[in-house]
């Protein structure tokens, strides 16, 4: 647990930049500051997840409802932004529970293999997840 919570920390505070630059467009990540002017602070926690790539590479995705909104706050280390998302049903060859997500125009599928999760990037890169629990959401949103 204090490894997670560490690794949450410091991906906060310090591995998506090469997703960010690779799946996601330069443009929405200019347009996507890591400030959060969306009122998280005070908002509802919903669910989230953090993992790694066969690389290394880690990931952290928060999901939260201020009452207005549903915002996500995503990073990877390097690049952290809020947003807005949307969520809709998709399809994923051998999956349940396929989601695609647009947070503020970066894209990417959340899937259920098995018990497994898992994010696919736009890029082909498969990060391999877990839940984030709420109290490391909760260090997440205090960051901020």
């Amino acid at each position: 647990m204090k490894k997670i919570i560490a690794a949450v920390t410091g991906i906060v505070l310090g591995s998506i930049l090469f997703i960010l630059g690779t799946v996601f467009s330069p443009h929405a990540l200019v347009a996507l500051a890591a400030e959060n002017p969306f009122g998280v602070k005070q908002s509802q926690y919903v669910t989230g997840v953090w993992g790694d790539n066969n690389d290394g590479e880690q990931i952290v995705i928060a999901l939260y409802n201020n009452g207005k909104q549903d915002i996500a706050y995503i990073t990877d280390g390097k690049v952290s932004f809020y947003d807005v998302y949307t969520v809709t049903p998709t399809t994923v060859d051998g999956a349940v529970n396929a989601q695609r997500f647009d947070v503020g125009g970066a894209k990417f599928t959340y899937c259920e293999v098995g018990k497994e999760q898992y994010i696919i990037g736009d890029d082909g890169d498969i990060y391999a997840v877990e839940n984030l629990s709420a109290y490391e959401a909760e260090q997440i949103r205090q960051a901020f």
